[in-house]
């Protein structure tokens, strides 16, 4: 638990850091959090306070290959008036910036953004001293590293074993991980997987903690490690093959490569349409909607996997900073660092000349419901060099499964792929959940809500293999986000929306031979924008708060009983909601725990549970219902080829 409580403690340090350099994709970009330089420094400006305006002096020194001693690459001249107030916090307002080199600079209310306008090469190591007007000489700057590496958490462990005894709270708060003074390079693809394995070390220590962890299975036997996630599952060649990786990460090499020739922050607009020009880039951007956050994320992975198979440079939606703040992502597709013209580019286009003009055609597509009704080659539907695809639907599955697909043989043939895994697969060789962003949504310490239970509660729960979780998805309906349109009496809730518990109780008894070889106690996970339906069910079968302590005599469970674990807090649509942040951030990690469960019974006309169940890669048939359909659960299953043409596909 004191690891846990380390991550917490680490995150929090890092995202008070005052200094936070960032050396990725051979870029140089330097933030400064004026919130945090005001604490930190208040004591020498009150001890200055005669001098109302501050110049800070950064330097950037670098080291080469071919130098090996540390020397001045670009020098930042920074002005600042200071306020003080009550003699205890500082306010700094930035006047003025000037520079020794190449640079541009992003002020928000909080955060100054200095970039280099120079490409570094992958060898290139650097430092940063800083120097207020009355220092004598500069400071070197240092920062927390994150995420938490395993030397951190090794060291952690020593001084924690070393020290068992006599060890304290309070000596164990005190302790930190060391912090960094020297800057090393990163690529897109690195940062991905060491967020997954970041991430994967995290699960084991919540596992590690967890009451289950304790149990053994049988009195020979002592219980296994902890349910696979996702993306540790996509690693496996039996699940995404081996010719699909090699696939994928040869267009991710590619686009590393290709962004990287084009983007180059010191050249002209000109010479970049040049270089594309003369490497005949064809790009393909994203735009998402303004529908839910399943529209959004199955139109991205469609869009991603044409932009593989057509070989176009996928680009990003920019106004979506979300979740780029929630997702890692394996590639760099941010436009403003690939084409930081595209906002302009109307303008832009009717300055070229008619012969550019030619090779910088652009042209905006919309799908709908045909996406997965109707074929396409894309190379032949899209010829323009820059193509924008619109829409809330997918198209994955209907193109590996339809008959007249041009793609079909070579993505089942020659990659080996079929409808149950594509989906998954790719969704997880672009998407990485940030760990800050789950160490956020599981806290150490939550409010006492005695009616649902914490996601800590239910995350241990669903990682241990000690059960057999089946997740349930209900979708009320918008008028929930709206706060009006259900009925506030539970048992006419639960006779409303029975098809689903009836299916999931179903599935139990058709399995209890299953269950009780494998020791395996079967719970359902429900998941459901209707607040009133997760705590109805709570009320009548809710896995009891005893389990999470012991799973002795005070713990009955049944292996009969739907065992409903769930949250009772409200929940946002991003649609529907001032705060959209927030609302993608939640669905986000219901998503990452729907997608951990085993089984899945989802509200056919949603694509939530949908998205949820095929990035699973549970390779499992679904039950698939809207509340008035009669639940036929034992013999009714859904192949995921079907269930993908299904609402707004996938």
């Amino acid at each position: 638990m004191k690891l846990l409580f380390l991550y917490e403690k680490e995150l929090s340090r890092m995202e008070e850091d005052l200094f936070q350099p960032i050396f990725h994709n051979h870029y140089l970009t330097l933030k400064l959090n004026l919130t945090s330089m005001g604490n930190n420094f208040l004591n020498y400006f009150k001890n200055n306070s005669n001098e109302k305006i501050q110049c800070l002096k950064i330097t950037c020194l670098i080291k080469s290959k071919y130098k090996k001693d540390f020397h001045p690459v670009c020098h930042f001249h920074l002005n600042f008036l200071i306020q003080i107030f009550d003699l205890k916090k500082a306010h700094l307002n930035l006047l003025s910036a000037n520079s020794s080199c190449l640079s541009s600079l992003k002020n928000t209310s909080d955060i100054i953004s200095l970039d280099i306008d120079q490409m570094f090469l992958v060898d290139d190591k650097f430092r940063f001293t800083y120097q207020w007007s009355s220092f004598n000489q500069a400071k070197l700057f240092s920062w927390s590293q994150w995420p938490l590496t395993m030397t951190c958490l090794n060291l952690a462990l020593k001084n924690l074993s070393e020290n068992k005894n006599q060890f304290t709270q309070l000596q164990f708060n005190s302790f930190q991980c060391p912090s960094v003074d020297t800057l090393i390079h990163s690529t897109s693809q690195e940062l991905f997987y060491r967020e997954q394995e970041a991430v994967s070390n995290w699960l084991d220590l919540q596992n590690d903690v967890s009451i289950y962890k304790k149990i053994s299975v049988k009195k020979t036997k002592s219980i296994k490690t902890r349910r696979l996630i996702p993306f540790e599952i996509a690693k496996n060649s039996q699940i995404c093959s081996t010719k699909f990786q090699k696939w994928i990460l040869n267009y991710h090499k590619w686009h590393e490569k290709i962004s990287l020739v084009i983007s180059k922050r010191s050249i002209t607009f000109e010479e970049q349409l040049q270089r594309i020009i003369k490497l005949n880039v064809r790009f393909l951007i994203y735009e998402k909607p303004y529908t839910g956050i399943a529209d959004r994320i199955i139109h991205l992975i469609t869009t991603y996997f044409i932009a593989i198979l057509t070989n176009r440079l996928l680009i990003f939606d920019q106004n979506w900073p979300e979740f780029i703040d929630t997702i890692q992502s394996s590639l760099n597709y941010q436009p403003e660092l690939i084409i930081p013209w595209f906002s302009q580019m109307d303008t832009i286009i009717e300055n070229l000349s008619l012969n550019n003009q030619k090779n910088l055609t652009k042209k905006d597509y919309s799908f709908s419901l045909d996406r997965y009704n109707q074929d396409y080659d894309y190379e032949k539907h899209c010829p323009e060099r820059i193509v924008i695809f619109k829409a809330h639907t997918g198209g994955v599955i209907h193109m590996i499964t339809s008959n007249s697909s041009i793609y079909r043989k070579f993505l089942t043939i020659d990659l080996e792929m079929n409808s149950d895994n594509i989906f998954g697969c790719l969704y997880h060789s672009l998407f990485a959940y940030r760990l800050s962003q789950l160490i956020k949504r599981v806290p150490l310490t939550s409010s006492n809500n005695q009616l649902g239970h914490s996601s800590q509660q239910i995350l241990q729960t669903i990682l241990s293999p000690k059960f057999f979780p089946i997740g349930i998805q209900i979708r009320a309906g918008d008028q929930e986000f709206m706060g009006s349109g259900f009925d506030v009496d539970e048992s006419r809730t639960l006779n409303k929306f029975q098809t689903y518990f009836i299916c999931s109780q179903q599935i139990i008894n058709t399995n209890k031979t299953v269950f009780h070889k494998t020791n395996q106690i079967p719970i359902s996970f429900l998941l459901s924008d209707g607040r009133h339906i997760r705590q109805a069910a709570l009320k009548r079968w809710k896995f009891p708060f005893e389990c999470f302590q012991s799973l002795g005599n005070k713990c009955q469970l049944n292996s009969s009983n739907l065992n409903i674990l769930a949250n009772s807090d409200p929940v946002f649509h991003t649609s529907f909601t001032a705060n959209g942040i927030l609302a993608f951030q939640l669905g986000m990690f219901d998503n990452f725990l729907f997608s951990l469960c085993e089984q899945h019974i989802i509200t056919k006309h949603s694509g939530f549970g949908r998205l949820a169940a095929f990035a699973s890669l549970k390779l499992r048939d679904i039950y698939s219902f809207q509340p008035d359909q009669p639940p036929l659960c034992e013999n009714q299953s859904l192949p995921l080829a079907i269930s993908g043409h299904q609402w707004s596909g996938i």
